[in-house]
């Protein structure tokens, strides 16, 4: 029993992520994603950095695709706007080391200094996992290749694993910051799918002969409402709806001596042990006669939602996805899986159509579902229950039988977490941040005791109740600002951002290099060498 235990805390101690990513490795990465069978591939490996890039993002338990998936179904988009996209890029022949394989940049580079042409194969679909892959789209289109969270200092594939880097600063895949971060991109994929309408425009009849450099304009538009969706359907996983600790940045966790992300590690830590923890222990053979059913993720009789208007609805998250009811049922779940819908169909469509609706035409939407602003609060103001934080604050399995409680304030929770943060966030914890960590967790299920309690429907504890933890504080209040490594703002690749933020430049130049074709008009208004051989073999890309 004592191992037992202590693989459990150990392993569901890993950040928290929402409904589920896959990376899988495939022969042939250019195929549609229903022409892989199932079980075929594996799993990424590793599943950090530059490999993560270069293979597709489809198998078992790809939940954030299936979301986009069944939502471009009930939006009335045509099936061709999730066929594989294959851009042809130009890149360099730069070797590039990773986990032993001798690979080539996917870094795109201008025409003049190509070497390769290499097919990025993609579905906008699978994109709604970059999130959980990348900092940002610009990062994927950049082959995962560098670190962009400033001050980590470490190689490209430890800056993004999801353990060690980007786990401690997903916090903006919790509400409220969650919010903030749709709102960016479905601004940028408006944005961008305006540009595509002006080129449609621009083109009037000769549009067929052009129609593959307008598709790839409405991808891309697809492809940044995809990683939107991510933080919209992160923000309806149960999991997902109160405001974990911390700031996508680094620099603003506390530092009292010890290294910033030592603190962002263990706060991480304890958010995972909120979250839920089947997504990590449920898949281990060791436990696949065990059901982690813990909440929040997991059905369960006290875990609810408040809408803003005040009603409270049963919810699920992550591993479970396949208990949203369809449409029209009677299950205790489809207010849940109604306001899922309406938010990511309402922001679907209007994406879809100011493109100029280049993969066919739009169609109506599901009956049942409602228009609505996908920014808004009907969207994002969903908080969990008091009482549902209470039960968050244990871990629960089921063992031979018996359901098994374990509250995180007990002497086997306290002590094993600061050791998973030095064996597997590779952070020392010396003894008084242990003690510090220990407190801070025993005053966090205390006041959750005490909440659902005094009043178990309240929203208190989401809402911020709980405080700081380790000098972070809730996510709400670092929900003004977006992370440093966001994508730049549009028009690309001339970004307005460029003047404050260097590498924005940079990074809107590789953005409009992948997606070259839907570029098309900007690279003839830029300025080329006269009398060069090049010049005159067309834009330089």
């Amino acid at each position: 029993m004592r191992k037992l235990l202590l693989s459990s805390v150990l392993l569901l101690s890993l950040p928290a992520a929402a409904w589920e990513s896959v990376c899988y490795e495939q022969k042939d990465t250019s195929k549609e994603p229903g022409e892989y069978p199932r079980g075929s591939g594996s799993y990424c490996a590793p599943a950090a950095g530059p490999n993560t890039a270069r293979h597709r993002w489809v198998g078992e338990l790809d939940e954030h695709r299936r979301i986009w998936e069944l939502t471009r179904e009930k939006a009335g988009l045509p099936a061709e706007s999730s066929a594989t996209v294959r851009l042809r890029v130009f890149t360099s022949g730069e070797a590039l080391n990773v986990d032993g394989q001798q690979l080539t940049s996917l870094l795109p580079v201008p025409f003049a200094e190509t070497a390769r042409v290499q097919v990025r194969a993609f579905t906008p679909g699978e994109l709604a996992q970059l999130p959980d892959f990348s900092y940002a789209l610009w990062d994927w289109a950049t082959g995962h290749e560098t670190c962009p969270l400033p001050g980590a200092g470490v190689d490209a594939t430890q800056c993004h694993d999801f353990a060690t880097h980007m786990g401690p600063v997903n916090s903006n895949h919790f509400l409220p910051q969650a919010g903030r971060f749709y709102a960016h991109y479905h601004a940028l994929a408006l944005a961008r799918a305006r540009e595509c309408k002006t080129m449609r425009d621009t083109l009037g009849a000769a549009g067929g002969r052009f129609g593959d450099y307008l598709r790839t304009c409405e991808a891309e538009a697809l492809s940044l409402e995809a990683v939107g969706h991510h933080y919209l359907q992160d923000a309806w996983s149960m999991g997902h709806m109160w405001q974990r600790w911390g700031s996508p940045e680094l620099s603003d966790f506390p530092s009292t001596g010890e290294d910033q992300r030592d603190r962002a590690v263990l706060v991480a830590l304890a958010s995972g042990l909120l979250h839920g923890a089947r997504g990590v222990l449920q898949r281990l053979p060791e436990w696949t006669s065990y059901d982690v059913n813990d909440a929040l993720c997991a059905p369960h009789p006290s875990v609810e939602f408040v809408t803003p208007s005040g009603a409270r609805y049963p919810a699920i998250g992550d591993d479970y996805l396949d208990l949203l009811p369809p449409l029209g049922s009677g299950s205790a779940y489809l207010p849940q899986s109604e306001r899922l819908l309406s938010c990511a169909v309402s922001g679907m469509r209007e994406v879809y159509a100011a493109a100029g609706e280049n993969h066919g035409p739009l169609g109506a939407p599901t009956e049942g579902l409602r228009t609505l602003d996908p920014t808004g609060p009907e969207c994002f103001g969903q908080r969990a229950t008091n009482r549902s934080m209470q039960e968050a604050a244990a871990v629960q399995f089921r063992f031979f039988g018996q359901q098994v409680s374990l509250g995180l304030d007990s002497r086997v929770v306290g002590w094993m977490v600061p050791t998973v943060a030095r064996e597997t966030g590779e952070v020392p914890v010396p003894p008084k941040l242990k003690n510090e960590f220990r407190l801070g967790l025993q005053r966090i299920v205390s006041l959750t005791r005490l909440m659902a309690k005094e009043r178990p429907e309240g929203t208190d504890l989401a809402d911020g109740r709980f405080g700081d933890f380790l000098g972070a504080r809730p996510n709400g209040e670092y929900v003004g600002a977006l992370a440093s490594y966001v994508d730049p703002m549009l028009p690309w690749p001339a970004t307005p951002d460029a003047a404050a933020a260097p590498l924005a430049g940079e990074r809107a130049m590789a953005l409009a290099r992948v997606f070259h074709r839907g570029y098309a008009a900007d690279w003839c208004r830029r300025p080329r060498r006269m009398g060069s051989p090049r010049s005159r073999r067309g834009p330089r890309t």
